[in-house]
Formats: C-alpha cells, sequence, structure tokens
C-alpha cells in the first residue's frame, strides 16, 4: 500500500497542477517536487502503524558527502498511516487510509535505532503530535 501512495499521490498532484508539481526524478529530490519553488517540495512517509512513521536510519544521521548530491532530510512532510493487509482478513483487501498529516519537520527531529545495526529512525511523540498537522 505504501509504494502505491509513494507513486499514485504525486501523480495525482502532476495531474491536477502540471504547472507546480511533479514527482521526483533524481535521487537528489524530495517524492514530491515542487517546479516554482524547491523549498516547498514534500517528503512523503508511510506506514502501517496506527500512528507512527518511521524513515531509514540516514535520517538521523548527518551526511559527511556533497550536500548538492543527497536530498535535503530537513523540510515538509506529507505522513500516511493506514491499514495493514492481511490475506487472512477479508476485510483487509481493501485496506483504508486512517490518518493523514502535513508539517515541517527538521533531520534532528528523526532518532536513529540504538544499535549500529539497526536501519530505522523514528520521530518522538512530541513530534508526531506538535509538528505534524492531521488533516480531515
Amino acid at each position: 500500500m505504501g509504494y502505491f501512495l509513494h507513486e499514485l499521490v504525486p501523480l495525482e498532484l502532476a495531474r491536477k497542477y502540471p504547472n507546480i508539481w511533479r514527482r521526483e526524478e533524481n535521487n537528489n529530490e524530495k517524492d514530491i517536487v515542487c517546479i516554482t519553488n524547491e523549498y516547498y517540495s514534500i517528503e512523503m512517509k508511510t506506514s502501517s502503524s496506527k500512528r507512527s512513521i518511521y524513515g531509514n536510519r540516514s535520517y538521523a544521521q548527518k551526511s559527511t558527502t556533497n550536500s548538492r548530491l543527497k536530498k535535503s532530510k530537513s523540510g515538509y512532510c506529507l505522513a500516511i498511516n493506514f491499514e495493514k493487509c492481511n490475506r487472512n482478513n477479508p476485510a483487509s483487501e481493501r485496506p483504508k487510509i486512517t490518518l493523514v498529516r502535513f508539517g515541517w519537520l527538521d533531520q534532528d527531529d528523526w532518532q536513529g535505532q540504538v544499535a549500529a545495526t539497526g536501519q530505522q529512525a523514528k520521530l518522538s511523540l512530541d513530534v508526531e503530535r506538535y509538528k505534524l498537522l492531521e488533516l480531515p
């Protein structure tokens, strides 16, 4: 479901507003690119968790390479939570989007896993509660 949302949301915005939005074309771009001003570009995060949103561990790490070659980890974020797909539950054949939030996240908002081998970054409850505003 997350993969489909990552594909369909940017495509729908680009279809409706072709002179303002497009989907990412390069690894150094956000998922939804604002053509008129890159500052307003949006990173999308999706999760089947009830409320939490996760990122790759790299979100919690300072970049050591040329910053122009990588996308900024600070910026606008569209967070979408959805019901888990479960083959044993017929109701999950049509999972629903359960929560949509939007806000500005700074790179420092992401907390990496403590274990050196951990591959995940998460947001604190305060960040999820106060920096990501729920959309109707």
